[in-house]
């Protein structure tokens, strides 16, 4: 009994990501839209913790708490790592009761282009498919994690690549770097993606350009393209002038992430300090990478 009775603790490193060129390239039959990009991690991490605990009951329901310490309203059912959890129970038919309590310190913004939220649901699919020792194919769990979001296959790998489909069609780019120190700015406005995609109305299909790129670099302006400015700059100016002041410190490339709101920069060592501090004082959400 004490044995069932024990708590495991988890806790793990969930990182951001960028993206370096977006492109939507056509609306799909399910709703959803095929995109064109290169994912790409970031040192920038929510800490995901997670307890396990087996209840001495043998078919009572699990109880799932997820907390963070955000003022943002995202505990609870609400929070994609609760589904994860939820699924992944109703999913491997896992014996038993449990009590599982995720905990998640943001780093990350929410609403920001950086998927935090689909890294903290790899992260606990990933402690719950060790914790049961569950032993499933890559394209099994990639196929698990593209029920609970878009980007969240990507972060199951957590290494860059060019992505396809809803971002779930994978190809490794293990010798892509990007070219200088990365800086990160979010002015604190939170996007809708769903709003991003409905404004942008895509209607005719257009053809993938980065798969022709022979070598995938992040010095090759046709990377540097994301569709989404486009509306997002339009209803929210503020972001577009953090693109254009990154360029005017010295950027060698600039570009929102995602659906927005951040903006980050490739700068040289000794570029990216002044542009660190100027970004800082106006109040804004500040990383380098």
């Amino acid at each position: 009994m004490k044995n069932e009775l024990k708590q495991y603790i988890y806790r793990v490193k969930s990182p951001a990501k960028v993206n370096v060129g977006l492109r939507v390239l056509s609306k799909r039959k399910d709703g959803f839209h095929n995109l064109e990009s290169i994912f790409c991690p970031v040192k920038i991490f929510d800490i995901t913790t997670v307890k396990i605990k087996k209840l001495p009951l043998l078919n009572g329901s699990n109880k799932i708490n997820v907390t963070t310490d955000s003022k943002e309203k995202i505990s609870g059912k609400s929070n994609i790592c609760y589904k994860t959890a939820e699924k992944f129970f109703e999913i491997f038919k896992i014996n038993g009761s449990y009590r599982i309590d995720i905990f998640i310190k943001k780093n990350i913004p929410t609403g920001a282009g950086l998927g935090g939220g689909s890294s903290d649901a790899a992260s606990v699919l990933k402690i719950l498919l060790k914790h049961f020792r569950i032993n499933v194919t890559q394209n099994n769990s990639l196929r698990f994690a593209m029920e609970l979001g878009s980007d969240v296959p990507f972060f199951l790998l957590a290494k860059p690549g060019y992505a396809l489909g809803r971002g779930e069609k994978l190809t490794p780019l293990p010798k892509f770097k990007l070219p200088g120190k990365l800086l990160l700015v979010n002015p604190g406005i939170h996007i809708s993606t769903p709003w991003a995609f409905k404004s942008l109305e895509v209607k005719r299909a257009k053809s993938r350009i980065m798969n022709r790129i022979i070598r995938f670099s992040a010095d090759d302006p046709k990377l540097m393209v994301n569709d989404f400015e486009r509306v997002v700059f339009k209803k929210y100016p503020e972001i577009e002038k953090i693109k254009y002041d990154m360029y005017s410190f010295g950027a060698s490339y600039s570009l929102m992430s995602g659906s927005g709101s951040t903006v980050y920069g490739i700068f040289s060592s000794s570029d990216v300090k002044t542009a660190e501090k100027y970004f800082k004082l106006k109040k804004y959400k500040v990383f380098v990478s």
